[in-house]
């Protein structure tokens, strides 16, 4: 999975060391889902590239068919047998030269599958490319086609992310790759293509035909397509030659006159009250089981630079090298930016509202289960993976399930996914929690304290030693004299992390005649406000925000500092704070959550909230900064303390023992069994929850995501809210919900409503 920020064109899908090969369990199938259509003609070696990438499709059940259209150059001919006898799903279809879009036709005509995907012969795919877009179409039936953002590669290099959403914006110019899985009766309904198009745009027209049979598709906001350009290659022949896209451009525009009248403009839509969700599923896709090691699915919210998906990233990576198959499946819409970190270690990614109807969330979930054999899945803070619980537990009964949860949000959700950790488990085989501090804080709600582990979170120190060469290096490309000491702030800049008291605290530090510089590690919603704050203090020379970077400078940066201050409202246990000590950073910091657990003994100072808090801050930092051979002596037992307890190999040791005890009591000692309507009437309740959820939450919550009221509870105004409610089940009303003005207006009436009750 490409790196959209800084992306490689050179990791190529058909060249890539893949850490999971999917095999089919069988070669017996009543239907094949999808069926590949492929024109060669004279193909180089670089075909073989593209059939390297067919093969490690997730999605297993397709056929390819490959058309030779009258290629004379025997070693592509030879070339072709070759890879055709490696594969039994590989037809090899002969005719005389005819065109691209000729070929393209005789492939169809030879095809079996639901679906049709049309792929040239030097272009390549990721690996869950045919999955996600078969589920996609299967969940959307109102696409006949659709594709995904694409990589282009070769002569130009830059990534493309125009598609079908241009709508009859097509009739000026076509907009993107030919690359695309087709409804069969769509190609079939539209006449295919038109084979007198024997030169380019053939794709182009195609679309055009299936818009005026009135059918169009849809772009899956993902980069899972590779489109090659080479600089000999047809497209560029033909400009060559004078045959340019201006003149086929009127040649569609006199074709399809007056088609922008009717042009169809189908989109995805929303979720109806209490919407039926289905259980039967099309696609036919077993794959082999992993012979030495589970098959895991981790259910998560989003993959981002935070601490808990960091975890989260490093967990997935140790079960990995003990030989684990992995599954991933994040059910936020978010700006997933660390999904090409975990596709490091599994290309098994799904994230949900990128391809499914919300309705098909979970007989997906179970699919995935069947499909991959999965053995174990953990719930780790999806509010939606919790609620999906007892449909999993009635439709794949002999699953082990675990949840992990890392601190308890005193502000969210009356306690957070903790909370969900209580209330669902009964469903649950055990709770992972990372501190016993959140341990007691479940059983004093009711939690079953037998059911829950405590896993502390394991990091490794930093590549580099300590050395001074390292030191320094950061320190000169930061401004800093060598022997300054350098105090680091690290984590999103927001309300839990307090940056108010942080800019407090160190104004009084300078004030108070310390030598120090300050780095702040992070961004967030309350940013411009510290940035306004330090302007205020005149402390601007004093700290440098150097905002989100990536995870190696972070470490670098630890190796450069020489105390963490955090200040923090509530905590579990940071991973700033662990990865800071295993760099023998001193840490000076709340005395919230479980960090006590590890802060203290000669390894740092905790700070207890209250009135005296900022001199206690102050008293702190005076300290360590005065005295220098005392900081050195904290700096060495923050070593040894992460090293000997908080080691990242013993807590993948312990990950895996928890997931083997859970099995263990899954057998020994099973929960009570859910019944598959149940279990389904359960999955309708949640997913009527998360539309009702999305259609109000945001009366209830200000910009920043605090409650709006934060002395008490926001009181629901029934009639606005039953309003707001009918309006989110139309498409319509969705759409005036979006409008900022609108929204301005119901917290106005509704804060006209509570007055008055008052």
């Amino acid at each position: 999975m490409v790196n959209y920020l800084t992306p490689d064109f050179t990791d190529l899908p058909g060249r890539r060391v893949v850490p999971r090969n999917y095999k089919r369990a069988t070669s017996v199938v009543e239907r094949i889902d999808v069926s590949i259509v492929t024109p060669y003609y004279n193909t180089q070696e670089l075909f073989v590239e593209t059939f390297v990438s067919v093969l490690a499709q997730s999605l297993q059940n397709w056929e390819w068919v490959i058309v030779d259209d009258g290629s004379p150059d025997q070693e592509s001919v030879d070339r072709l047998a070759k890879i055709a006898v490696k594969d039994d799903r590989i037809k090899i279809v002969r005719q005389e030269n005819a065109g691209t879009a000729a070929a393209r036709n005789t492939g169809f005509r030879h095809s079996k599958g639901r679906y049709i995907c049309l792929l040239d012969h030097d272009d390549m795919l990721e690996p869950t490319y045919l999955e996600k877009c078969v589920w996609f179409l299967d969940s959307n039936p109102e696409f006949a086609f659709c594709n995904s953002y694409s990589v282009v590669f070769g002569t130009q290099e830059f990534l493309w992310t125009t598609g079908y959403e241009r709508g009859k914006a097509f009739l000026q110019a076509n907009s993107g790759p030919p690359i695309s899985v087709v409804r069969r009766t769509a190609y079939a309904e539209c006449g295919g293509f038109d084979e007198s198009i024997r030169v380019l745009y053939e794709d182009w027209d195609f679309w055009l035909s299936m818009a005026k049979a009135g059918h169009w598709g849809y772009t899956i906001r993902e980069f899972l397509q590779w489109y090659r350009k080479l600089g000999s290659g047809r497209y560029e022949q033909i400009l060559q030659s004078g045959y340019v896209n201006d003149e086929f451009a009127q040649v569609m525009q006199k074709k399809y006159a007056g088609i922008d009248k009717c042009f169809p403009e189908p989109a995805r839509r929303h979720a109806m009250p209490y919407e039926g969700i289905e259980t039967g599923v099309f696609v036919t896709n077993p794959l082999t089981r992993n012979p030495i090691g589970r098959r895991v699915m981790f259910i998560v919210p989003w993959m981002v630079a935070g601490g808990a998906d960091r975890v989260n990233l490093e967990l997935i990576e140790g079960l990995v090298a003990q030989g684990h198959d992995i599954t991933v499946c994040a059910t936020l819409l978010a700006d997933h930016l660390w999904e090409h970190e975990f596709s490091r270690f599994t290309p098994d990614i799904f994230v949900l509202p990128n391809f499914l109807h919300v309705s098909d969330y979970p007989r997906f979930l179970a699919y995935l289960i069947q499909s991959r054999q999965i053995d174990t899945v953990v719930i780790a803070g999806s509010t939606i993976g919790y609620q999906m619980l007892p449909y999993i537990r009635a439709v794949s009964p002999g699953v082990a399930i675990v949840d992990m949860n890392h601190v308890e949000e005193p502000h969210w959700l009356n306690g957070g996914h903790p909370r969900f950790g209580v209330g669902y488990q009964d469903v649950l085989d055990l709770n992972i929690v990372t501190t016993t501090h959140l341990a007691e804080w479940m059983q004093d709600r009711g939690a079953d304290r037998s059911r829950i582990r405590v896993m502390y979170t394991g990091v490794r120190p930093p590549q580099t030693t300590r050395t001074n060469d390292i030191r320094d290096k950061v320190r000169r490309e930061l401004d800093i004299p060598a022997e300054l000491p350098v105090i680091v702030f690290a984590g999103r800049i927001c309300q839990q992390k307090r940056p108010a008291m942080l800019a407090e605290i160190l104004r009084a530090a300078r004030d108070q005649g310390l030598e120090f510089r300050a780095l702040v590690i992070g961004d967030g919603e309350l940013r411009v406000e510290l940035e306004a704050l330090l302007s205020k203090y005149n402390l601007t020379s004093w700290v440098q925000l150097l905002g989100t970077i990536e995870h190696r400078r972070w470490l670098d940066v630890l190796i450069a500092a020489d105390i963490l201050l955090m200040p923090s409202q509530y905590e579990g246990i940071s991973i700033a704070l662990l990865e800071a000590m295993a760099a023998g950073v001193v840490p000076v910091v709340a005395r919230v959550g479980g960090q006590g657990e590890i802060v203290g003994q000669d390894a740092g100072i905790l700070i207890s909230h209250g009135d005296n808090e900022l001199q206690e801050y102050l008293g702190a930092l005076e300290r360590l900064i005065s005295d220098p051979g005392r900081l050195r002596s904290m700096s060495m037992h923050c070593k040894h303390l992460s090293a000997s307890k908080f080691s990242w190999e013993g807590t993948i040791s312990l990950f895996q023992a928890i997931l083997d005890e859970a099995h263990q009591l899954k057998a020994n000692c099973p929960r009570f069994p859910i019944g598959p309507g149940l279990g389904k009437e359960l999955a309708t309740l949640a997913l009527e929850c998360k539309r009702l959820s999305e259609a109000v939450d945001w009366l209830w919550y200000s910009k920043d995501g605090a409650v709006a009221n934060k002395d008490t509870t926001p009181i629901p105004i029934n009639a606005v809210a039953r309003l707001l409610s009918l309006l989110g089940s139309t498409r319509l009303g969705a759409a005036l919900l979006r409008s900022t003005q609108l929204r301005a207006l119901a917290r106005w009436l509704i804060a006209r409503l509570e007055a008055r009750q008052h």
